[in-house]
């Protein structure tokens, strides 16, 4: 049989037989499409992708190979019916579905090229999600932890998401630069500081306060340095407990980096681009098939960065080489494979400022927000290596498998003067040195997922695993004590003056490593998503959560003379999770939600008298109302909530302490999209009242906790300017309320408001597309205090040039 023939005839045979047969089926077909169901699945040829999913919807769909061949599919991830998993996958095809009048479905070519929009209005889902058209409005997220692929809007959780083009369009090089533009998340300590980005969230402050996942799988606080926003597809916020969904967590948030996958078309992007100061970088980005039946596909991300910032003396290098890779074994398994190798350094580290009770904090505008008061010796090293795999495997129509695991290992090493101030003129500049820190860490989960129905009621239950352990080691001699550390090279000295001086000398690093400390948690989950009918829904889950963990203060009892310490704890916890889910409208749905959620004690930091000790494991929960509406292009979301914890804090008398309870209620608020179709808004606002309550400290009862505002009002937008094609105006103003330096609420920090200015060009130069950046911001070179530690950073001018060819 000849190859034109045997294109014709196939498609008319299943035609013919469908046509046939549609009197019998039509109302299971009906059924079928109708249901809903969690999709998660990549770009990939576009007959596998539609094959797989009428397969699992049942639906009678005739696929004409001479139209699908070569074309490639769009990823298609979240809760679907049938027909409109389908219509996902062919976004951007150039295809549509046509259904016959007995029910079944075929494909035909979109006329003249145009986009292929539902019957009765234009619909954003023609548009590709978290697009600048789209008005950076994400629909689907790829993975709500256990819970796997959901739409946005169906999530009983406050979440919000960064897409990969709001990451390229606000220049973002750090999660600094998302947490500045969300309006749930105030910053903390910046990443120039040498730690990982810490960020107050919900009212909880601290640098362990966000929890970290890649891809879904847990990671600890200080993995985080490790990821870099170059090789993100989109960055997924959730605010608030997230036990059920990720495993034990701190109750302030958490965000999940969504590794960039293959590309089944060939791309290829060079991004040169300027950070502020004289730091520069090139960036690639690279993807595409492997081989022609398009079953491997592989993403290639590299990264060179280096030069001074915009804060004098301070040097920032970073690089990186990242690859992942998909294997489409068949059209029901895809195992994919990611790797990378991580390097960052900071030379002339963000000032981390300490001051004492009783001396009077010097208004911000008293200091010099671009110049460095540490040594430009100062340091932070990071080098990560990390890999994973992961398999996605449908069973049957009924079971479906998902298993990932990774592993990364980390070195930190870092040396900083900490400006402590000796008077309300004066500082000094004590040196905290520190010897390389190994961390390894792993994680996986091992998740089956069931879709079927009782009756009227239909089920997702999904029952599983999900997992993590890490291991730190440290020399013996990980401090220079009795000195130089805590010592002061520039002895005290003015406010007004910032003196380099000579690095001490002094030896670490050169003694046995021991297991400083270690933690394992172990989560078995059990949830169901249950479909009452068209308006109503529920999910219903618990876990049953433990947590290990050792720490061995050996560091500190070695360098003070003092005995060892060793700390173990070994708890567990049935958790449950409990949401009720109502849409009146389809483009409104509201929820109630109670969760709870064990999480680790915590461990005294270095300048605690107690530092290393690590705190018993504890346990919040948290009730939360929220509702979220589609208009149009714009996406609109409001939470409540209340969420009450044990409270961890450095005290008065310098120990690192469990005291009292913490109690917050707040309102969270956002807007997300188009309101205009020249247009563009992403912002909102959060009110706290947090409160610490049961305290010990009688005078405390009642109070704020320290470096937690309670207004945060934010908003980033862009203007099309219609008479240029592809420029557009940006800009936002970030507003941070005022904050307590202190437990007794007698010192405080006043409010700032920052502003943001900037342009975006997009043009065709030799049938390749060249896209110009620039953005200043802080635009008025305002000087405030970001919280008790840290200053503001310094009016910056940040710009890039992108080819995607």
């Amino acid at each position: 049989m000849s190859r034109a023939v045997d294109c014709f005839l196939r498609p008319s045979l299943m035609a013919l037989a469908i046509a046939l047969s549609a009197p019998l089926i039509s109302p299971a077909l009906h059924a079928a499409e109708q249901s809903v169901r969690a999709y998660d699945l990549p770009s990939a040829p576009l007959a596998t992708t539609l094959n797989q999913i009428a397969s699992q919807a049942g639906i009678a769909l005739a696929i004409d190979p001479t139209l699908v061949s070569g074309r490639t599919s769009a990823p298609v991830s979240g809760q679907y019916d049938g027909r409109s998993a389908l219509q996902a996958a062919l976004r951007g095809t150039g295809l549509q579905l046509q259904q016959s009048s007995v029910g079944s479905y075929s494909l035909v070519a979109t006329p003249d090229g145009s986009l292929a929009l539902p019957e009765t209005s234009i619909n954003a889902n023609t548009l590709e999600d978290g697009s600048y058209e789209s008005g950076y409005r994400v629909e689907n997220l790829r993975n709500v932890g256990a819970l796997g692929g959901m739409k946005l809007q169906d999530t009983p959780y406050s979440m919000s998401v960064a897409s990969q083009a709001f990451l390229k369009n606000t220049l973002a090089t750090s999660l600094d630069d998302v947490i500045k533009r969300n309006p749930a998340t105030q910053l903390y300590a910046p990443r120039n500081a040498g730690y990982a980005s810490a960020v107050s969230m919900r009212g909880f402050s601290g640098s362990g306060n966000l929890n970290i996942a890649n891809d879904g799988l847990r990671f600890s606080n200080g993995a985080d340095k490790g990821n870099f926003i170059e090789d993100t597809e989109q960055l997924e916020i959730i605010t608030g407990l997230t036990g059920f969904l990720y495993g034990p967590a701190t109750p302030g948030g958490l965000a999940n980096y969504v590794l960039k996958r293959p590309t089944y078309e060939r791309y290829n992007s060079v991004t040169l681009g300027n950070a502020g100061g004289q730091n520069y970088y090139l960036h690639g980005d690279f993807g595409g098939p492997i081989d022609s039946q398009g079953k491997f596909a592989y993403r290639l991300n590299v990264l060179t960065q280096d030069g001074e910032t915009a804060i004098d003396l301070q040097k920032r290098r970073r690089q990186m080489i990242s690859l992942a890779l998909d294997w489409n074994v068949s059209d029901d398994l895809l195992i994919q494979f990611d790797a990378a190798h991580k390097e960052s350094q900071t030379r002339g580290l963000s000032s981390y400022w300490f001051v004492p009770a009783g001396i009077q904090r010097p208004d911000a505008s008293d200091l010099k927000n671009d110049k460095l008061y540490s040594q430009r010796w100062s340091f932070s090293d990071n080098q990560t290596d990390k890999a994973g795999v992961r398999a996605n495997w449908r069973l049957n129509d009924t079971f479906t498998l998902r298993a990932a695991f990774a592993a990364q290992r980390y070195t930190d090493e870092y040396t900083y003067t900490g400006p402590t101030l000796t008077s309300a003129t004066t500082y000094s500049q004590p040196l905290y040195a520190f010897a390389p820190v190994e961390t390894e860490e792993k994680s996986g989960y091992l998740f089956m997922d069931a879709a079927f129905a009782t009756g009227p009621l239909g089920h997702k239950v999904t029952v599983g695993y999900q997992g993590n352990t890490s291991r730190t080691k440290q020399y013996v001699d990980h401090i220079p004590f009795p000195g130089p550390q805590y010592q002061s090279p520039v002895g005290d000295i003015p406010l007004g003056e910032q003196p380099q001086v000579g690095k001490p000398g002094y030896s670490i690093g050169h003694g046995d490593q021991r297991l400083a400390d270690s933690s394992e948690s172990n989560n078995f989950l059990l949830g169901d998503i249950i479909t009452f009918n068209e308006q109503w829904s529920a999910i219903l889950g618990v876990t049953q959560t433990q947590i290990k963990s050792y720490t061995n203060e050996f560091v500190y009892a070695n360098a003070f003379g003092t005995p060892e310490t060793e700390t173990k704890y070994n708890k567990s916890k049935t958790s449950p999770n409990l949401s009720l889910i109502y849409k009146p409208t389809p483009w409104l749905t509201t929820y109630i939600t109670y969760i709870e959620g064990l999480q680790a004690g915590g461990v005294a930091p270095s300048d605690a008298l107690n530092a290393g000790q690590a705190l018993a494991p504890q346990v919040s929960e948290q009730y939360e109302i929220g509702a979220k509406a589609t208009f149009g292009e714009t996406l609109v979301t409001l939470a409540l909530f209340n969420i009450d914890k044990p409270n961890n804090y450095k005290n008065s008398l310098g120990f690192y302490a469990q005291d009292g309870r913490q109690e917050n209620n707040g309102l969270e608020f956002s807007v997300t999209g188009k309101v205009m179709p020249e247009l563009t808004v992403v912002g909102g606002m959060t009110l706290l009242d947090p409160q610490i309550k049961k305290t010990s400290i009688t005078a405390n009862e009642g109070n704020a906790p320290t470096n937690v505002a309670k207004q945060l009002a934010k908003v980033y937008a862009e203007y099309d300017i219609g008479q240029v094609p592809g420029f557009a105006l940006t800009g936002g103003a970030f507003y941070t309320g005022k904050q307590y330096a202190d437990e007794a609420n007698r010192t405080s920090l006043p409010s700032f408001t920052t502003f943001d200015a900037g342009a975006r060009y997009k043009m065709h130069v030799a049938q390749n597309d060249l896209t110009l950046r620039v953005n200043v911001s802080n635009l008025t070179n305002k000087e405030y205090w970001l919280n008790s530690f840290y200053l503001g950073d310094p009016r910056t001018v940040a710009f890039s040039a992108q080819l995607e060819f």
